[in-house]
């Protein structure tokens, strides 16, 4: 006669969670990198900033590379949420939007940056999510 054994899954349900998002964030790091090199590409002479005036807010200033330095994965780490973003710009470079879809007469039209990253990452991102990729805990 066979005997009826009460298992809890729970425990290896949440471990496989964990290890689904971590693998998730290795990907979008791919992602991160690819879309930083192709924006530094995308700039083109030397760097030209304008400075903030005094009593100018500081959204006002233009540096053209501080926005490939915005680029980010940025992942909450909490039991709830599965969420894992790849985000650029902030409150200083605030034209991401702009720039990847050349949106409101933007100077010199698009230039994508992420859309493209996205595009070239199939392969490597397949073999993370599928075994890890090297990536460990």
């Amino acid at each position: 006669m066979a005997k009826m054994i009460n298992w809890n899954t729970a425990i290896f349900e949440a471990e496989c969670v964990n290890v689904s998002m971590d693998r998730l964030e290795a990907a979008a790091r791919i992602i991160r990198d690819d879309a930083k090199r192709i924006l530094k590409s995308q700039i083109k002479g030397p760097p030209i900033t304008r400075p903030g005036k005094q009593g100018q807010p500081v959204w006002e200033e233009r540096d053209p590379g501080a926005l490939v330095e915005t680029i980010r994965v940025v992942r909450k780490k909490d039991s709830t949420s599965r969420n894992i973003w790849i985000m650029a710009g902030n409150y200083k470079t605030w034209w991401a939007l702009q720039t990847e879809y050349g949106r409101g007469g933007w100077k010199g039209g698009a230039k994508p940056f992420l859309r493209p990253a996205m595009a070239n990452a199939p392969s490597a991102i397949k073999g993370i999510l599928e075994s890890g990729g090297g990536q460990t805990r």
